[in-house]
């Protein structure tokens, strides 16, 4: 009797003994393994990537928007150019134009007393050989002026045009009023700028014309 309760005190010591054992084997081995790394948080990483991307397309876009803005302003400041150039050149050619158009206007004087010279020379009995000589020199100035881009202007059988005519007498005909009846001297233009007006005679009807010297008579007596 006293030997079983022996065996049965002993047993519960035994079992708790065993429970020690094994929970220092469990404590050993829990601190034998490594310490599990954390988790990374992935949603924080692709939201920081997200901001760096879109970060970097405002930037991209800022430099766009400033080469845009550089690129206006060269082609800008090339059209100025262009245009500057332009206006120099048409100015540069003005002048020389206006030069031009005061020399061959000298010129045509020349070409004047010229033409008066052969027509005195023509009437001459003995002037045969001197209007012949005029004639050679007249052409050769005409050429000339012809050359440097002189043009005649076209006067007799024209409607006059105050433009490029000078009238200096009005003349009672059957024509269209205004018409250039009678050119006195030649006109010039030198690439459309007038050189010099034609001298001319135009057309006025009959009747106006005897009405308009009735007039005057009357204001006269």
């Amino acid at each position: 009797m006293t030997d079983l309760r022996k065996k049965t005190s002993l047993q519960p010591s035994e079992k708790e003994a065993g429970s020690t054992k094994e929970q220092k084997e469990k404590e050993t081995a829990q601190a034998a393994e490594p310490e599990a790394a954390p988790e990374p948080q992935v949603g924080q990483e692709e939201k920081i990537a997200v901001d760096e991307v879109v970060s970097l397309r405002e930037q991209l876009k800022q430099e766009q928007d400033k080469s845009k803005d550089h690129l206006n302003k060269l082609l800008y400041a090339q059209a100025d150019f262009e245009n500057y150039r332009k206006r120099l050149e048409q100015e540069v050619d003005s002048r020389i134009d206006a030069g031009k158009a005061r020399l061959l206007r000298d010129m045509l004087t020349i070409v004047d007393e010229l033409e008066l010279a052969l027509k005195a020379a023509k009437i001459a009995e003995s002037g045969s050989a001197v209007s012949e000589g005029l004639e050679i020199v007249l052409k050769k100035f005409r050429d000339l002026l012809a050359s440097e881009g002189l043009s005649k202007i076209e006067a007799i059988g024209k409607k006059f045009d105050p433009a490029v005519h000078e009238a200096v007498e009005r003349v009672p005909s059957d024509d269209e009023e205004g018409t250039v009846l009678e050119e006195i001297r030649q006109g010039f233009t030198l690439k459309g700028r007038l050189v010099r007006p034609s001298i001319v005679k135009i057309a006025v009807p009959q009747i106006a014309e005897q009405v308009n010297r009735e007039h005057v008579e009357c204001g006269r007596s």
